[in-house]
């Protein structure tokens, strides 16, 4: 079967992650925050999310700015699989291992995999790190300290203070907090 090696070597090692963080505990607020802020139709797709890829295709061919279109599977999958290069051969890899990753994997088990290996800025690889750098308690995180992690995914935290970059750090938590807000006021949260 195709890329199985692969498929085997990235379902051992994050088995290893579940295993390793196995008593770890998440606000519930932080996977809401994630899905809000890096996938927001999530719990609609299958690890792959046409309408964000088409969109991201068209943004980069016709208006020339370079845009993601990974869903969180997706993300998981390059940081496991630790490719970056910017190919069409490696964008079909993450979403075949995405749509199986998704079909025998809880969508919640998702959420919680990719915060464990997600960098999130200097020194901060995993949320327990970045939790323990921004002096915060991951299982009793406000809604806004939870952006505040997640925003870092976009932006993530610089080894040295940096005004522009703690600027759009901000502005991305403020951001993921007001669409936050507006999606659980009109009942759709995670669906638009």
């Amino acid at each position: 079967m195709i890329y199985e090696d692969e498929w085997n070597l990235l379902i051992k090692k994050l088995a290893e992650i579940k295993s390793e963080n196995s008593e770890a505990s998440f606000s519930d607020n932080l996977l809401k925050m994630l899905v809000v802020g890096e996938d927001h139709r999530f719990w609609w797709h299958f690890g792959v999310d046409p309408i964000g890829l088409m969109r991201a295709f068209w943004r980069t061919i016709f208006q020339h700015r370079r845009e993601g279109g990974s869903t969180i599977a997706m993300q998981l999958v390059r940081t496991i699989i630790k490719r970056y290069e910017l190919t069409p051969q490696r964008k079909i890899k993450e979403i075949y291992f995405a749509t199986r990753l998704t079909l025998i994997t809880d969508k919640e088990e998702i959420l919680k995999l990719y915060l464990n290996v997600a960098y999130f800025g200097w020194n901060m690889h995993g949320v327990t790190q970045a939790c323990k750098c921004l002096g915060l308690d991951k299982s009793t995180l406000s809604n806004y300290d939870a952006a505040s992690i997640i925003a870092r995914l976009k932006y993530p935290e610089p080894r040295y203070d940096q005004v522009n970059k703690l600027k759009k750090i901000d502005l991305r938590t403020k951001y993921i907090v007001n669409r936050f807000n507006t999606l659980n006021f009109k009942e759709h949260y995670g669906t638009i």
